[in-house]
């Protein structure tokens, strides 16, 4: 079984319910791409900016850059959130801030029967984004709620939601006046008291789900 690298695009979005997996994190901001070889699998997770703002983020660029090489070359890659939108603009897709920002727990609508996704299924799932994308050109939409939320290209899946989610991850993105404002229609207390109250089955499901993928 090949080791599974994480790339952190924000110290603030770590693995949540997998870090207690067999997961080497390194920094996007300090890592060297060249390094990155196909010989691992590789997750790209999530992160307050958008896919497009490489000019304050610079290694956003370098990270899409290495992202069109290995999605072409068939490394094994699962984006998460801004990892999705990342792979979605390193294509011919498109990372863009949405009207609206979509929040809570959904149901997703599967348009795919692939069984690797079953943790997912019948149940609700967190989103939390301000940006979406549109899949790239060869990329099959596997699920969806009012935005796409899992698409496949390749050996690479991206995931719009936060199947990593846990009580911890939420209170360090739940801070500062701008994020508040920007979810103030929202029932924010619920959704914190449903991520607790699910703690096991979204720990469950994305465990379940990460054990599949690694061994597809």
């Amino acid at each position: 079984m090949n080791e599974t690298i994480a790339i952190i695009n924000d110290p603030d979005v770590t693995l949540g319910h997998l870090q207690d997996r067999n997961i080497t994190s390194v920094n996007a901001w300090e890592v060297e791409w060249k390094d990155l070889t196909p010989d691992f699998n590789y997750i790209l997770l999530g992160g307050h900016m958008g896919a497009y703002e490489t000019l304050e983020y610079p290694y956003l660029d370098f990270e899409k850059k290495w992202i069109s090489k290995s999605v072409n070359e068939n490394y094994k890659i699962l984006g998460i959130c801004l990892g999705a939108q990342l792979i979605a603009d390193a294509l011919d897709g498109k990372a863009y801030l949405s009207d609206n920002i979509e929040f809570g727990f959904k149901n997703l609508e599967f348009l795919d029967s692939n069984s690797i996704f079953d943790d997912f299924k019948n149940i609700e799932v967190f989103s939390w984004h301000r940006d979406t994308f549109t899949i790239p050109t060869m990329a099959k939409l596997i699920a969806k709620t009012s935005f796409p939320q899992i698409y496949s290209i390749k050996n690479t899946l991206g995931i719009q939601f936060h199947p990593e989610i846990n009580e911890y991850l939420f209170e360090k993105w739940y801070v500062g006046e701008k994020t508040k404002k920007e979810l103030k229609n929202f029932d924010v207390d619920n959704e914190f008291k449903k991520i607790k109250r699910n703690h096991s089955q979204i720990s469950n499901s994305v465990n379940s789900f990460f054990d599949k993928w690694i061994s597809s």
